[in-house]
Order: C-alpha cells, then structure tokens, then sequence
C-alpha cells in the first residue's frame, strides 16, 4: 500500500495524496516544520512550531504531543528538522534555540 506523499500548506494543514483519481485530502491541522513517515508503524510524525514533537496515526485526525517536551529539564524550544531510524526506533529532531520561543 502507497503511503502518501504528504505535504504541509500555509495556512496550518497537512494533505495526503489520495491517488492520481481522488487528489489531495486533509489529513491533519498543525503547524509543521517537518513532517516523516514511519513506513513500520504506518505513523506521521510532525516537528510542530508551537507544540513541538507530535503524532499522528494513519487514519490522520489530530495530531497528539510526544510526552519528549525537554531533555536534562531544558525545555524544547524552536523544534526544527525531524528524521526516523526505523531500524533502531529512534525519532531524531533539532531543538535550535534554548533562549527563544517560536510563538510570536
């Protein structure tokens, strides 16, 4: 089974390709700065401005924060690029920023 592509648009969605006859669908609301697929759990995993780290299942929805919200009791601020090991199940993402906030 063909997963997406996905892809995230400017005012705050995330749209699943439902093949060359259906187009485009709404698959999620966030407001992403990088978006991978977990081809083994069939997951999206989205590096969210305001939210940070989040989930969404394959049936799309809402997308749900990953309780990862600091790391050594340094809160994630600016939440950047994301990647996926699936091999040894590891989410990889970049905090850039401990002084500032990504809200304005």
């Amino acid at each position: 089974m063909v997963r997406g592509p996905y892809t995230s648009t400017s005012n705050d969605r995330i749209l699943k390709r439902q093949g060359s006859n259906h187009g485009w669908k709404e698959f999620a609301i966030t407001f992403p700065f990088s978006l991978k697929f977990n081809e083994i759990t069939c997951e999206l995993y989205i590096v969210d401005a305001y939210f940070g780290l989040m989930v969404v299942g394959h049936n799309g929805g809402v997308s749900k924060q990953l309780l990862a919200i600091s790391a050594e009791r340094i809160p994630f601020r600016f939440t950047n690029a994301l990647d996926i090991d699936p091999d040894a199940r590891i989410i990889y993402f970049i905090d850039t920023s401990i002084v500032f906030l990504r809200r304005w």
